[in-house]
């Protein structure tokens, strides 16, 4: 069977996507994603599907429909795709305006990743538009809060659910990822002795004692991650990425902070890396009698991931992909996505959709309307063989 989408239907369902502001919270100027819930549950409502609301913080509602397989008992296939975009600050475009202009979509979140739950959406409807029946059920969950802790996705593993495999929507060009990076996020802080600077020896310097530990960061800790790498992500990585420190030209300070951010590769435990970072520091200060250094939990923590490229889910994109672009292979980013909470709760899953991550985030955002059609004809048709 030749699925077939029309592309002014994607068209205006991205553009619907794209008119709803939904910047995470978490960003200066953002909003909860209630009314993009709403959206999505008016859609899928309007169907005849099933569609379960569940309130992950006070109006920042998942959405999860339910299209019922053959066989309606069997575990289901999951397409998931987050609701939430990162802020709008020095955009270049209206970032709601979802213009289209020479075959591009442009707004914020157009590509990064309204375009894969478009694509999504407008898959479940080939099926109840046509009459079709998937093999096993499918969900599609559009979810919260990706662009910063996740809580969405991992409400979705708590709704009890069960699932064969995933496809998560992000920007991939519609190749498949396989493969990409965790990350560990935390401060690391410098404590010293405050005095007046016309006596700098009466106190103790946290920059200057920061400056040892950010050396040590990009010197010794650097060096040894280099030795390691994934076939397809690469070498984990190390950065200093914020610093804070002192409170005015006059005063030696007492205090100083770093943000950093370590990516981890499959293969690592983003707590045990945690725990490395902490006994690190610890060894620096021992080896530097003045040096007082505090290794802060985590703010963010999460998991690199690595999804067999012989599996199933990957298998069967991969089939439909190569049908309508041609050649299609296995990839890793260094980017993260809520795959890797699915996959670490033991559910395949393959990252996927059209864009590309280099517009994701961009002062003029935009998508080809042309790879969000092809996005959907590949999902349904993987929802046509998935579990066959």
């Amino acid at each position: 069977m030749t699925v077939i989408i029309d592309e002014q239907r994607v068209a205006r369902l991205l553009q619907d996507l794209v008119r709803i502001p939904s910047v995470n919270p978490g960003f200066e100027g953002g909003v909860p994603e209630r009314e993009m819930a709403d959206y999505v549950e008016a859609f899928l409502t309007r169907l005849g599907l099933k569609a379960e609301r569940r309130e992950v913080r006070p109006d920042r509602p998942n959405v999860i429909g339910i299209l019922p397989g053959i066989a309606d008992d069997a575990p289901a296939l999951l397409l998931e795709a987050h609701m939430d975009t990162v802020q709008t600050a020095n955009m270049t475009i209206d970032p709601f305006g979802a213009e289209i202009r020479g075959g591009k979509l442009y707004g914020r979140g157009a590509c990064d990743t309204k375009a894969s739950l478009a694509a999504m959406l407008a898959a479940m409807e080939w099926f109840v538009e046509n009459g079709v029946k998937p093999p096993v059920p499918v969900h599609l969950a559009a979810t919260v809060d990706e662009e910063v802790n996740y809580l969405g996705v991992l409400d979705v593993l708590e709704a009890g659910h069960d699932y064969a495999a995933a496809i998560v929507g992000e920007p991939t060009g519609l190749q498949t990822v396989v493969a990409h990076k965790g990350v560990v996020r935390c401060e690391i802080e410098t404590v010293g002795v405050s005095a007046h600077s016309s006596k700098p020896e009466e106190g103790i310097n946290a920059i200057s004692g920061m400056m040892k530990v950010v050396a040590h960061i990009e010197g010794a800790m650097q060096a040894r991650l280099r030795h390691a790498a994934h076939p397809f992500v690469g070498p984990p990585t190390f950065a200093v990425t914020q610093i804070q420190g002192g409170v005015a030209p006059n005063t030696i300070p007492e205090r100083c902070v770093i943000r950093i951010d370590r990516r981890t590769i499959p293969g690592e435990d983003s707590e045990q890396v945690w725990r490395e970072i902490r006994a690190e520091m610890d060894r620096l200060a021992a080896e530097d009698g003045g040096l007082n250094v505090i290794v802060h939990p985590p703010f963010v923590l999460d998991y690199a991931m690595d999804t067999s490229p012989d599996s199933e889910i990957v298998r069967l994109v991969a089939s439909a992909a190569a049908g309508k672009i041609g050649e299609v292979r296995p990839l890793g980013v260094p980017y993260g996505t809520d795959a890797s909470k699915l996959a670490r709760a033991g559910i395949p899953s393959v990252v996927f959709g059209p864009g590309s991550i280099e517009q994701a985030h961009t002062k003029d955002e935009w998508v080809e309307l042309k790879q969000v059609v092809l996005a959907a004809e590949i999902i349904a048709q993987t929802m046509l063989e998935f579990g066959k």
